[in-house]
């Protein structure tokens, strides 16, 4: 199973990064649409951060397991478990209350907004949605 969640990890760019830059942050991309996650990560690594995705809210938490993030950008529907129920299984455990998520969704009822919220996400953004606005309004 290890290798497996392994295996979805992309590579870091943090072999080809100086030793001297220091102000590296991290963030797990969990979305199930792979042309989400391909286009997420070239902008996060373009700003030289550490990404690794999940394509399901179980492989995400797995991957949690064995790593830190700074930021988790987290989408409501998937297979398997939905976000909702990793935001729950993020903010009920005191390892991971901390880390900020953002909620990425084509969902855009003000219910689901609210309940995100409510449940203890820092933010929600719609889909389709700006990466640059991730970065600049997200400390990143």
């Amino acid at each position: 199973m290890i290798k497996s969640v392994a295996s979805t990890i992309r590579p870091s760019v943090e072999e080809e990064t100086p030793f001297f830059a220091v102000d590296r942050r991290s963030m797990l991309v969990v979305d199930d649409n792979e042309m989400n996650r391909d286009l997420l990560s070239p902008h996060i690594e373009r700003q030289v951060h550490m990404v690794a995705v999940a394509e399901n809210g179980r492989q995400a938490l797995e991957i949690m397991k064995t790593r830190t993030f700074d930021l988790i950008l987290l989408d409501i529907i998937m297979p398997e478990m939905n976000g909702y129920q990793v935001l729950q299984q993020l903010k009920s455990q005191d390892t991971w209350r901390d880390i900020p998520v953002i909620m990425i969704s084509a969902l855009e009822e003000m219910n689901s907004v609210i309940r995100c919220i409510e449940m203890g996400a820092d933010d929600y953004l719609p889909k389709p949605f700006n990466s640059v606005d991730i970065f600049l309004n997200h400390g990143m």
